[in-house]
C-alpha cells in the first residue's frame, strides 16, 4: 500500500508543481495582473468528498499541461515565457480519484500550436514506459470521444498504465482550445477504474471559462 501511495503522490503532482516560476519576458509581465483562478472549477462543481490539495499560478509556482513524461515528448509541458496559467487539483483519497483543472492563456497563435502537440500524443505515443517513484509504469494511450462543441478544437485521451506490482494507473484527459486559451482536465486514479469525471465536468469548465475570462 505504501508503494501505491507513493506512486499516487507523484502522478497527482503532474499538472500542478511547486517549483518557482521562471524568468518572464515583457509579454509575461504585461499579463501579470491576469488572474485565471476564477475560471477554474470549485469544490461545488465536483461530487461530494473532493477537497483541494494543490494549486498554482505563474506567480507562486509552475503550471504545466502534459507532464514529466520523457517517453512521450508530445506530453512535455506547453507553458513557458509568454503564457499565463492557473491550475488546481482536487482529491477524494490517497489513491484518488485526482481531478486537475488547468487553464493557460497563450500569445496569439500559441494555443493552436500547443493543441497540435498535445493531440499528437495519441499517435506518437501509443505506448511508452517510464519510471515514476521508483516504479516502471507501462502506459498505453487510446483516443476518447469529446464533444466538438466545447471549443474550436478538443481532444480526449485515456492513459492506462500497468506495473510489475499489479498497480494500475488510469488517467482520462480532455484538452480544449477556446481562442488563445487551452483548458485541461485530468482525472487520475491509482489501483481503481477511472472515475469518469472529465466527461461530466468538461462542459462546466468550458462555461466557467467563458463567463469569467474575456476571450475564452
Amino acid at each position: 500500500m505504501r508503494m501505491v501511495h507513493r506512486l499516487a503522490a507523484v502522478l497527482a503532482a503532474v499538472a500542478v508543481t511547486g517549483s518557482p516560476a521562471t524568468a518572464a519576458n515583457a509579454q509575461t509581465q504585461a499579463r501579470a495582473a491576469e488572474d485565471l483562478r476564477p475560471a477554474l472549477l470549485t469544490p461545488a462543481d465536483l461530487p461530494e468528498g473532493f477537497v483541494p490539495i494543490a494549486a498554482a499560478t505563474d506567480d507562486d509556482g509552475a503550471v504545466t499541461l502534459g507532464g514529466n513524461f520523457p517517453g512521450c515528448p508530445s506530453l512535455d509541458p506547453v507553458t513557458g515565457d509568454g503564457t499565463t496559467a492557473a491550475a488546481v487539483t482536487y482529491s477524494k483519497g490517497a489513491v484518488g480519484p485526482y481531478l486537475t483543472d488547468a487553464l493557460v492563456h497563450f500569445p496569439a497563435g500559441g494555443a493552436a500550436t500547443a493543441m497540435d502537440r498535445l493531440t499528437a500524443a495519441v499517435t506518437t505515443c501509443k505506448s511508452f514506459s517510464q519510471e515514476l517513484a521508483g516504479i516502471t509504469v507501462r502506459f498505453t494511450l487510446t483516443p476518447a470521444q469529446v464533444p466538438a462543441t466545447l471549443g474550436e478544437k478538443a481532444f480526449g485521451v485515456r492513459m492506462t498504465g500497468d506495473t510489475d506490482f499489479g498497480i494500475a494507473v488510469t488517467a482520462d484527459i480532455i484538452a480544449v482550445r477556446r481562442g488563445d486559451f487551452v483548458l485541461w482536465l485530468n482525472d487520475m486514479t491509482v489501483g481503481t477504474a477511472g472515475a469518469g469525471l472529465v466527461g461530466t465536468l468538461a462542459r462546466t469548465a468550458a462555461d466557467r471559462c467563458a463567463q469569467q475570462v474575456k476571450g475564452c
